[in-house]
């Protein structure tokens, strides 16, 4: 066939319909061949999510966010969903992940006995003894597992085997792992700084002590009130002295006015004769009862009086020693400060484990009832049955480009 001759759609089409024979057998061929993949290598893909919980997307994160001082009313860089979720992927798509999920899936294996993992780990050549086992089987799994982060908030964890119940063991395992990696490494960076803020409250806690306790030293060898007395005791001391004294005082009136209502009583029995002696003598011994009471409320009156004149003079004493502890104290402002907030920030620590124990959840694990041969069987046929003809109609046009021709003897 000539290439600069000239053919008509007519010529073409006959050209493909001689050959219909060909195009069929390619046809059976690949559809064979689809059959065969659908059989005896199938491909099952599993699919699992991650929710990356922040003060955006969770009421409870919200709330230990703001007690933890992590929300705030605009959301830094940090905290925008699609930055903790790359963030997370970072994380998972390391050699040490895949390391660690080989181990989880050991572990599960030899518990359960479970016959796709025995299945699966028999494809190695090497040995579990041997120390690069566990890397090949890592390599091997960092090919089956992927990460999607096409959803805000939410990590995909794709995978895909040849085994249904290898797919949602995959899946599954690595969602678990997952969520317990990114937990783990947050919850260690928090107690790393959680022991740095002890070790600085102690030292700081420490420094305040030995101040406070030469300060205390300095007072008591100066023979000046002690710190119990300073903190308030001698205020409180003063006040009870007070509170008897008035008590003291009312109970003397009130027995003075019984004695001055007993001894009218008594004298007016003088203009009654018909009143018995035996009243007479019942009103003149509680006139000497309350005497006699009087005279121990008058001894315990004097006596707090006594002591409350003692203390008031010894007053001026106090103020020394409290203009030497409001000194130290002005002295030291800056590690009294540096205290408080260190402890604050140690409170804040635990509000923020708290905070990280929730922020990582398992959405949705895989179940065997969902996964299902992929691409589908009548799928796989039509992509055979496409691929089939468009490679016939391109080797015939081949052919027929580059057939040669046969030579016209003119006589």
């Amino acid at each position: 066939m000539n290439t600069s001759d000239e053919i008509s759609l007519h010529q073409i089409l006959q050209i493909f319909t001689k050959r219909w024979k060909y195009l069929i057998v390619l046809a059976l061929f690949f559809t064979l061949g689809a059959l065969i993949k659908h059989k005896y290598f199938p491909s099952y893909p599993g699919t699992g999510k991650l929710i990356i919980k922040d003060v955006r997307n969770s009421q409870l994160q919200s709330v230990i966010g703001h007690a933890a001082g992590v929300s705030g009313e605009t959301p830094s860089p940090e905290l925008k969903g699609d930055d903790l979720v790359t963030r997370a992927e970072a994380l998972l798509d390391i050699h040490e992940f895949y390391v660690a999920t080989t181990n989880r899936l050991l572990v599960l294996k030899n518990e359960e006995h479970n016959i796709s993992l025995i299945n699966f780990f028999k494809e190695f050549k090497k040995e579990e003894s041997d120390p690069e086992f566990i890397h090949d089987v890592a390599n091997k799994l960092s090919t089956m597992i992927s990460f999607n982060t096409s959803k805000a908030d939410i990590l995909v964890v794709d995978t895909k085997s040849n085994n249904k119940d290898l797919s949602v063991i995959l899946v599954n395992e690595t969602l678990k792992e997952a969520q317990k990696n990114l937990i783990d490494r947050e919850l260690e960076d928090l107690n790393r700084a959680e022991t740095y803020f002890k070790l600085e409250i102690d030292g700081v806690r420490g420094r305040l002590d030995r101040i406070e306790s030469s300060t205390v030293a300095k007072m008591q060898k100066n023979q000046i009130f002690s710190v119990d007395m300073e903190k308030g005791e001698s205020s409180k001391y003063i006040g009870e002295l007070k509170k008897n004294i008035n008590n003291a005082r009312i109970a003397l009136s009130n027995n003075e006015s019984k004695i001055t209502e007993l001894q009218m009583n008594i004298k007016a029995t003088f203009v009654k004769k018909d009143t018995g002696v035996i009243s007479k003598f019942n009103e003149a011994s509680q006139i000497r009862l309350l005497e006699d009471e009087n005279k121990d409320l008058n001894l315990e009156l004097k006596t707090y009086q006594t002591y409350l004149k003692n203390y008031e003079s010894q007053k001026n004493g106090l103020v020394p020693f409290q203009y030497e502890i409001e000194k130290m104290n002005a002295s030291h402002e800056f590690e009294y400060k540096i205290y408080a907030s260190l402890n604050d920030s140690l409170a804040r620590i635990g509000l923020q484990k708290t905070y990280v124990r929730n922020k990582v959840e398992i959405l949705e694990l895989e179940r065997i009832s969902r996964v299902h041969s992929s691409p589908p069987l009548l799928i796989m046929i039509l992509i055979a049955l496409t691929i089939s003809q468009v490679f016939g109609i391109f080797s015939i046009y081949v052919y027929e480009l580059f057939k040669p021709n046969e030579p016209n003897f003119k006589y």
